[in-house]
């Protein structure tokens, strides 16, 4: 087994405690989950990473529904990619922009290959829902540390884009408006902010289902024209 198999199995196995062990703490607490596609592979061209599950689902109940006491590492997320995998259903919205940014090959390439995941694992519509909770700030903070630790330590991805201000906020990765911005509208809002940390170029735009403004005519043709470019070899 690799270096990063092993470090990636450990991670898995200590999330599905952590958040397990947290999910229980209160009947009625949230199920969690962290992947939108595999993540068996290193330093991928492109992690994409929201702020956290949209939906409030119950834990224990969702566990009863599936017939099983918990979830364990191997349980964490999708084993496809759900952008890709869903680029026709028609119930999906997340992924329309995003697929409409990433259409020339390289870039195709990089978005089929990617690795998608959540700063935070627990399901709620938004993660400052989960402060209602008893141990909602400790949820919190054990998942940006985990998320901080596989990106950093574990995955090492060349890129990262961040879909929706709210991201990188759990994080603590601050955009500076005027400095990091690369893209801008004709009135002079960012449509994309770029900043380098651990040599990993970061990426951030407004999240691809709040915003029609920026996701669809010229703003969404110039982000395409941005990333098809960035991503060309």
């Amino acid at each position: 087994m690799s270096d990063f198999d092993t470090k990636r199995k450990k991670w898995l196995e200590e999330v599905a405690e952590g958040c397990h062990n947290l999910a229980i703490l209160d009947r009625g607490n949230p199920d969690f989950y962290v992947f939108q596609s595999k993540s068996d592979f290193e330093s991928p061209e492109l992690l994409i990473i929201g702020a956290n599950p949209g939906k409030n689902v119950d834990y224990l109940k969702k566990m009863n529904e599936k017939g099983i006491e918990r979830r364990l590492g191997n349980d964490l997320g999708y084993n496809s990619n759900q952008y890709i995998e869903n680029e026709n259903n028609s119930e999906w919205k997340i992924n329309k922009p995003i697929l409409k940014m990433f259409t020339e090959t390289d870039a195709r390439k990089a978005l089929e290959n990617s690795v998608i995941m959540n700063v935070v694992y627990f399901n709620t519509a938004k993660v400052e829902d989960l402060k209602k909770y008893r141990n909602g700030k400790e949820m919190i903070n054990f998942c940006v540390d985990k998320t901080k630790e596989f990106i950093y330590e574990i995955l090492k991805p060349k890129n990262i884009l961040f879909l929706g201000i709210d991201a990188p906020k759990w994080m603590n990765v601050k955009f500076d408006r005027q400095t990091d911005t690369v893209l801008e509208t004709d009135d002079k809002l960012f449509l994309i902010q770029s900043k380098q940390i651990e040599s990993i170029n970061h990426f951030l735009i407004y999240h691809p289902s709040m915003n029609q403004k920026f996701n669809s005519g010229k703003n969404l043709e110039l982000k395409r024209n941005y990333f098809n470019n960035y991503f060309k070899k």
